[in-house]
């Protein structure tokens, strides 16, 4: 009975040996794989970058100078045009009458005002030979000059009925792109008044853009603050592609606006392609500060919790720490550390999410190129 009792208990015993050591193998840590990146210095140059807006350099809505109705539409909305290439004819009828009508006023004047003139020679003869009193001679003059002036004045209305009919005949200003607001055939049109359609000359085209007052002392300190400010400038597109021409800037607000407290300016780039269109969105790109021995991180590393942003470290015996960065500039893919790290440091890039201080790490060193390559 005794024996019996006994080997019940050392059962039991490897029993709970076995369950401890399944408990044990289920509890032990395991290195949480990520990917790393090692800092080195380099010397860089940091760029200032500012929000801008595409907007056309001339913006005109264009009105015709006479009334009427279209009956002629030569383009439609989205064109290119050139400049003096028709656009729109106005119905003519009523002024090709003036026309006319005006030729006929100035043939009648010109005959009045001949006649007066031959008159006024024959008086002088006469008057000379004492046939007739000098105040006729005066008389006639005076009715000769007024045949001039009213001669004169009909050929003004002329060339008025004139230009009138050659104004139905509507051009382009200037050589651009025409808006989709073109008006249809048969809209009747004010002048002076009624929109036919807006035209945006594009090529070159302005870039606006916005600055603090600390981004614009940077910027004045970057470009020597002399007649060459702000040139070559770069700008960089919605798909993340840089445009293939610099740019100037040819415009400056003389002070801050009070609402915004920014400097507004617009630069000027050639648009030979039309590829940039009014309203969209770019990025510009000054050439800034070069930087010796630079601490660059990848931007996707930094955490950012309130006001405060974070990189996690790897420590030499594969733990990380969490650790305060004050943040530079953003070069493509990196961001400029202004304090909190130096040459040497590695830190984790990938799997944030499933580490905290003092966690062990499993990690993986990733090259520029494949952290540039990768989101």
């Amino acid at each position: 009975m005794k024996s019996r009792y006994s080997r019940m208990l050392a059962v039991l015993a490897v029993s709970a040996l076995l369950v401890t050591g399944c408990g044990s193998e289920q509890q032990a840590p395991t290195d949480v794989a990520v990917n790393s990146y090692k800092i080195v210095a380099s010397n860089a140059q940091v760029d200032q970058t500012y929000t801008g807006t595409v907007i056309a350099e001339n913006s005109v809505p264009v009105r015709a100078r006479v009334t009427g109705y279209v009956v002629e539409k030569y383009v439609k909305g989205g064109e290119q045009v050139v400049e003096g290439q028709p656009l729109f004819r106005i119905d003519s009828r009523q002024y090709e009458q003036d026309v006319a009508a005006a030729e006929a006023n100035v043939a009648r004047a010109n005959a009045d005002f001949q006649n007066a003139a031959v008159d006024l020679n024959r008086y002088e003869v006469l008057a000379n030979q004492d046939a007739i009193a000098r105040q006729r001679v005066d008389t006639q003059r005076s009715a000769t000059e007024q045949a001039r002036a009213a001669y004169e004045a009909q050929q003004a209305a002329l060339k008025i009925a004139q230009d009138n009919l050659g104004d139905t005949i509507v051009y382009a200003p200037y050589s651009g792109t025409l808006r989709m607001d073109d008006i249809d055939l048969g809209t009747f049109v004010t002048a002076g008044s009624t929109t036919m359609v807006t035209i945006d000359s594009i090529d070159p085209i302005f870039v606006e853009f916005s600055m603090t007052e600390a981004e614009y002392l940077d910027f004045m300190k970057n470009n020597s603050g002399d007649e060459t400010s702000g040139t070559n400038l770069r700008l960089r597109l919605a798909d993340g592609q840089e445009y293939n021409h610099l740019g100037t800037v040819v415009q400056a607000a003389k002070s801050l606006n009070d609402t915004t407290g920014k400097l507004t300016l617009k630069a000027s780039f050639p648009n030979p392609d039309r590829l940039l269109l009014p309203n969209m969105f770019a990025t510009v790109i000054s050439p800034g500060e070069n930087i010796q021995g630079a601490i660059l991180v990848p931007s996707r590393s930094i955490q950012q919790i309130m006001d405060k942003n974070f990189v996690f470290v790897v420590n030499a015996d594969g733990t990380v720490a969490q650790k305060a960065v004050e943040l530079g500039a953003t070069l493509g893919s990196f961001t400029l550390i202004k304090s909190g790290l130096a040459s040497g440091d590695e830190i984790v890039v990938d799997g944030l999410t499933k580490i905290r201080s003092g966690a062990k790490v499993q990690a993986t060193q990733l090259t520029k190129a494949q952290v540039e390559s990768t989101k």
